[in-house]
């Protein structure tokens, strides 16, 4: 075993492959996932803790000081800004080493960008037509001031249980409430845009192994338009470049 001590925060597609590399390499860490849901797709990996628990700034600082990583890695989602700002904190007053993954992005001229969520809620406020929207369950309140939001919203959430009763809580029809995981084939999309004959498409600015690709696709050939809600600039490593270090870091570890 190798004798680095490595801390992940992420329940990711970044944060499960980045667990799965240092399980190959002999490199002992812990990964701690939010939620029930994410924690089943990161079973049996070698030489990996798992824990399924949200941690806020003073847990994870008392976490940090008492564990000793070597890193702290922040594979949380893009969005996950509270998440981010603590593990910041934290690894700052407890010393600890720390790298933020990020996701690779472009811009595609097929799509419309806005800047927030918000922005994108005022563009669809009295818009007609139906709207899928793909951005979670989370910010789902934003959208209840769209002009009859509880029939012509179509919202694809995760299949839980807290994500569906928020729906149902915030208004939205049964009906129009798909709990799915994703990420989506084009074909599916298309599918779903053609059966919700949905106008609007609204997903957050991703990387193509999140499916955006699939989704852009999708709109172009049903003639739905993309909104996409951008994500802030970070500074960081790509999950290529993060496990090019830990090869580095092994190696000069001599074991």
């Amino acid at each position: 075993m190798n004798s680095l001590y490595i801390c992940i925060f992420g329940g990711t597609t970044e944060g499960r492959l980045f667990a799965e590399f240092l399980s190959k390499k002999n490199i002992k860490a812990d990964l701690f996932i939010a939620t029930e849901y994410g924690q089943q797709f990161v079973k049996n990996i070698g030489n990996i803790n798992v824990y399924q628990k949200r941690l806020d700034e003073k847990e994870m600082t008392n976490l940090f000081l008492k564990k000793k990583y070597d890193y702290v890695i922040d594979a949380t989602h893009p969005f996950a800004k509270i998440v981010s700002e603590n593990i910041i904190k934290s690894t700052y007053v407890s010393g600890t080493k720390h790298i933020r993954i990020i996701r690779n992005s472009y811009e595609n001229k097929c799509c419309k960008y806005f800047d927030t969520l918000n922005d994108c809620v005022d563009y669809l406020k009295n818009k007609e037509g139906n709207i899928l929207l793909s951005t979670g369950s989370k910010n789902l309140d934003k959208f209840t001031i769209v002009k009859n939001y509880e029939e012509k919203m179509y919202v694809r959430i995760l299949p839980m249980e807290s994500s569906l009763k928020r729906c149902i809580d915030l208004g939205f029809s049964n009906k129009n409430i798909i709990c799915m995981q994703g990420p989506f084939s084009e074909e599916l999309n298309v599918a779903m845009l053609k059966s919700t004959n949905s106008k609007y498409m609204v997903t957050k600015e991703s990387a193509s192994s999140g499916g955006f690709d699939e989704k852009v696709q999708a709109c172009i050939k049903t003639g739905t338009e993309c909104l996409v809600i951008r994500k802030q600039y970070e500074e960081g490593l790509t999950l290529d470049e993060a496990c090019r270090l830990f090869m580095k870091l092994r190696d000069e570890s001599g074991e």
